[in-house]
């Protein structure tokens, strides 16, 4: 866990007027957490933040991952559906094995440390190419985050393009809620997401590739109205 909130899901946080508790967890090498040892596999991502959930005290959990964070929380869901209550995506990556290896050429894209701090102009780059630069500020914290986790985000990365997403997906067992914007680089996934799994409760949202930030209301109002429905 890291300290604090993690600053991409901060106002949706403070958007969000459910009753059912929010524990907002770093994934590790993100945020105020631990850069793990080695090349964790998708498997010990998700036993290092079920274990997070177990030292809380909370036995079930209602999961909500955006972009990597669905990644790891579709692990966890998929492999010990006994722990997991209900299931919240934004962006999935239900591709196939060449899309896989086309995005994993693309991401992660590794820093090189410079001397002359040309590494950062290359991660501000990085960043706006994601989609932040329509909002400066954003931009700005995305990047820090990104510097950051100059390693954590290369380790899971790594890792998500070896993730069959889409046979987790298929055999998920509790209720999920999927969300996706239509300028979200993963948006072109999201009717075939629709397709394969007609149960999911699917949202469209506003908003680019960071959606907590960019339409905090609207999310908040669409988990409220699932958890409404469950």
């Amino acid at each position: 866990m890291g300290r604090g909130i993690p600053t991409l899901f901060k106002k949706f946080v403070a958007a969000y007027t459910g009753s059912v508790p929010i524990y907002a967890l770093d994934s590790p090498g993100f945020g105020g957490s631990f850069d793990p040892l080695g090349m964790p596999t998708m498997a010990e991502y998700a036993d290092m933040l079920l274990n997070a959930t177990k030292a809380l005290g909370l036995d079930k959990v209602h999961l909500f991952g955006h972009h990597a964070g669905a990644s790891l929380a579709i692990k966890i869901a998929s492999t010990d559906p006994g722990r997991v209550a209900s299931l919240m995506m934004i962006g999935l990556v239900v591709l196939t094995a060449e899309e896989r290896q086309a995005f994993g050429r693309v991401y992660p894209q590794p820093f090189e440390l410079k001397a002359d701090g040309a590494h950062l102009r290359t991660m501000w780059e990085y960043v706006e190419n994601i989609g932040s630069n329509s909002d400066l500020e954003l931009h700005h914290r995305e990047m820090i985050d990104t510097a950051s986790a100059w390693q954590g985000h290369i380790k899971v990365y790594s890792k998500i393009w070896d993730q069959d997403f889409s046979a987790h997906y298929e055999k998920i067992s509790v209720p999920m809620l999927i969300m996706c914007a239509q300028k979200d680089i993963l948006w072109p996934m999201f009717e075939r997401a629709k397709e394969m799994r007609p149960d999911a409760t699917a949202v469209e949202i506003s908003g680019i590739n960071f959606q907590p930030d960019d339409a905090p209301e609207e999310i908040a109002e669409a988990i409220q109205s699932y958890f409404r429905g469950l």
